[in-house]
């Protein structure tokens, strides 16, 4: 089992252009050929890299049809990755049609292994009535859900957790409650938390007005990206503070 996980490994790495060789296109086709041999052994890793390869269009051109044709057989055989992945493209109507029902029970499929990402889809879904009875959308499911997420320590979770008790969405107003759920999702990195963040200590709402700390989150919001934040900086004339990481040579990755 060991063996034809590493082996489904260094094929992705070939495909990827990871590993050198005599030429891309020969490594290329390896790693295809690598992988192909194990999913027509039904190993499911195996599966989920030949999903990916037609998904990202690694070595060949993009195919949605088929990445979700693999994604599938990976999926019914367990792999959670693939699951959150055919929840993800029947959400966004990527390979086939919209569809909130699958979209949903996929994205059980794989909460129900602990997969954080999927939480997340399930209580936006739940947040905004896609794929649940004609009655609309159910917030306290979306708050089960969210929590789940923030329970696995996801950022985004925490951050829509937060905007629900700060706004009083399907629960009751706590702007407490809110700003705890703020700053863990902030020190986490995420922009918009810190953006909220920034604007709560600016205004006073919930928190002790703070300049200081409006100041720094503004500034960490705009440094991951939040450029509403660049708008308030400007009005009070904060600088941009560059950070080590932000030099050049700094790659931000990302995990789909």
């Amino acid at each position: 089992m060991k063996k034809m996980t590493l082996s489904v490994a260094a094929a992705l790495l070939i495909a990827a252009g990871s590993l050198q060789a005599e030429t891309k296109t020969s490594f290329t086709d390896r790693a295809y050929a690598s992988v192909m041999k194990l999913a027509q052994k039904g190993n499911p890793n195996a599966l989920f890299a030949l999903g990916e390869m037609n998904y990202l269009g690694m070595g060949m051109k993009k195919d949605f049809k088929k990445a979700l044709y693999y994604f599938m057989e990976a999926g019914q055989r367990g792999h959670k990755k693939a699951q959150f992945n055919l929840g993800y493209m029947y959400h966004n109507g990527m390979g086939a049609p919209k569809d909130y029902k699958k979209a949903m029970y996929w994205f059980q499929k794989a909460a129900d292994q602990g997969d954080p990402k999927s939480m997340l889809y399930l209580g936006e879904m739940y947040y905004n009535g896609e794929g649940v009875p004609k009655s609309g959308r159910n917030l306290d499911k979306a708050l089960y859900w969210f929590t789940q997420a923030s329970n696995a320590g996801y950022p985004q979770a925490n951050f829509r957790l937060g905007e629900m008790f700060y706004e009083g969405k399907g629960v009751k107003n706590d702007l407490k409650k809110a700003r705890e759920l703020f700053e863990k999702a902030a020190e986490q990195g995420h922009a918009g938390a810190q953006f909220f963040l920034g604007q709560m200590y600016l205004t006073g709402k919930g928190v002790h007005k703070d300049m200081k700390k409006a100041k720094r989150w503004m500034q960490e919001a705009y440094m991951n990206g939040n450029h509403d934040a660049k708008k308030v900086m400007d009005t009070y004339g904060w600088e941009v503070v560059i950070k080590k990481e932000t030099l050049p040579g700094y790659d931000e990755s990302h995990s789909g």
